[in-house]
């Protein structure tokens, strides 16, 4: 389930952001590419192709229809024209969440790229996939910029195009911009920028003060906030502002998540990965034992035959990414027995809803992957990639993303909404990502009061 939620991840938004057309494009300039090609391919045994017809996105639309307007049969496989969907389709409101979701989806990827598991620059391997780390880090400054630009606030939050305001899309924003500042400002990382690292780390600050005393009114938007606390900390230059951040984080889990029961799954499940980020900074094991007791709660409506928790039938695919969510928490930083109880849980969920559901419309066939590279096609099964049973998308003509909506009768899957919507569909693939492998992408981030 780990090499499968890293790649159905990969899947999930390589297509989507540079190809499906849902969304404000932007053309990168020659000069651009040339330099980004330059800085990851610097043996002639192991070079770039550049995909034609990109429509690599500065802004996310809401939702569109996940149908493929042409056949991918029909294309070089590097022809990205065959990834379009129907813009008559599309829900053209610009929402905070999903652009945030998009985002940290990029620079988490970006971060895995960086790693040696893709070769350096002089190596003959890796090369095309450095290349899309260098896009897609690209990609989140660019996207950032926008919603500086035209979601951005006198108040200096972040509201939808619509004029809607979404605390819970602020602090996924706060995240990733200060996730964004990090990146530009390591000296460990092939995407150094002083210029992008001060810009973010200035907009993540105004930000975090824009915030100010916001108490969350849920779960869900209390782990938000202490996932954007953590980050904050950690990629902010000022200790006085790491110190308060982390003490904000730690009191939104005591005023918010420790009194969570288990009457809302997925409010609960939600609430654990808070707990569990709490507790990985904190360390006191407080939030850890809260979360493990909460678990205790929830899994008694859990089917292991099935798969699915009895007291819920209809899962919406964000539903789906903060249960996954709360069992990914307690596997990686929970106590050993929480990680013991966990870890079937989250096997037999996963299965049930991401192989077997047709909540994931379609994938690459065979172990192909999204611009996998054949060094990386050495898995021991297709299994290790996908579902078995998920459709290639020339057989079923959807983009390799998630359904907005599954619902489960008692005895079988449906999907209820076939609707690609990047908030929850981006939510879920940054929750893959965080599984593992662990190349560069990071739930808990390494910062310490």
């Amino acid at each position: 389930a780990v090499w499968q939620g890293y790649w159905l991840s990969r899947d999930h938004f390589g297509p989507f952001v540079v190809g499906s057309g849902l969304g404000n494009p932007f053309t990168p300039s020659m000069e651009m590419l040339g330099q980004a090609m330059a800085m990851v391919a610097q043996n002639p045994d192991d070079t770039v192709t550049v995909p034609s017809n990109m429509m690599p996105l500065q802004a996310i639309f809401a939702s569109g229809s996940p149908r493929l307007v042409n056949n991918p049969l029909d294309f070089d496989p590097l022809d990205f024209e065959a990834l379009r969907l129907d813009p008559s389709t599309f829900d053209q409101t610009v929402r905070v969440r999903g652009q945030a979701e998009t985002m940290l989806k990029e620079s988490q990827w970006a971060r895995n790229f960086a790693n040696a598991h893709f070769g350096t620059p002089d190596a003959d391997f890796g090369a095309q996939q450095r290349f899309i780390g260098v896009m897609v880090n690209m990609l989140s400054q660019m996207q950032g910029q926008y919603a500086m630009q035209n979601l951005l606030s006198d108040d200096g939050l972040y509201y939808d195009s619509d004029g809607e305001l979404d605390y819970a899309a602020n602090w996924v924003m706060l995240q990733v911009l200060s996730d964004i500042a990090g990146i530009a400002a390591s000296d460990d990382l092939p995407y150094t920028n002083p210029e992008m690292a001060a810009t973010f780390d200035g907009a993540a600050t105004m930000l975090y003060q824009a915030l100010g005393d916001r108490a969350p009114q849920s779960a869900t938007e209390a782990t938000l906030a202490i996932r954007a606390l953590t980050f904050r900390a950690w990629t902010a230059g000022d200790d006085e502002l790491r110190s308060a951040a982390l003490s904000r984080a730690q009191a939104i889990a005591d005023d918010t998540l420790l009194a969570v029961t288990s009457d809302d799954l997925v409010e609960g499940f939600a609430a654990i990965a808070g707990l569990i980020s709490v507790d990985a900074v904190q360390g006191d094991g407080r939030y850890s034992d809260a979360a493990g007791a909460l678990f205790d709660e929830l899994i008694a409506s859990f089917d292991a035959d099935t798969g699915v928790f009895d007291v819920k039938s209809t899962y919406s695919v964000d539903d789906v990414a903060w249960i996954i969510g709360g069992l990914n928490s307690l596997i990686l930083e929970g106590d050993a027995d929480a990680k013991a109880a966990a870890l079937p849980v989250f096997v037999t969920f996963f299965e049930s809803t991401l192989d077997v559901s047709g909540l994931q419309l379609s994938a690459p066939p065979g172990k192909n992957g999204a611009m996998a590279g054949e060094f990386e096609k050495n898995l021991a099964s297709v299994v290790y990639y996908h579902g078995a049973d998920t459709p290639p998308p020339p057989m079923v003509g959807m983009l390799t993303v998630p359904a907005r909506e599954i619902s489960w009768d008692g005895s079988a899957w449906s999907v209820t909404d076939t609707t690609f919507e990047p908030a929850g569909a981006m939510h879920l693939a940054n929750e893959l990502n965080w599984l593992g492998p662990h190349l560069g992408a990071l739930l808990f981030p390494p910062v310490s009061p």
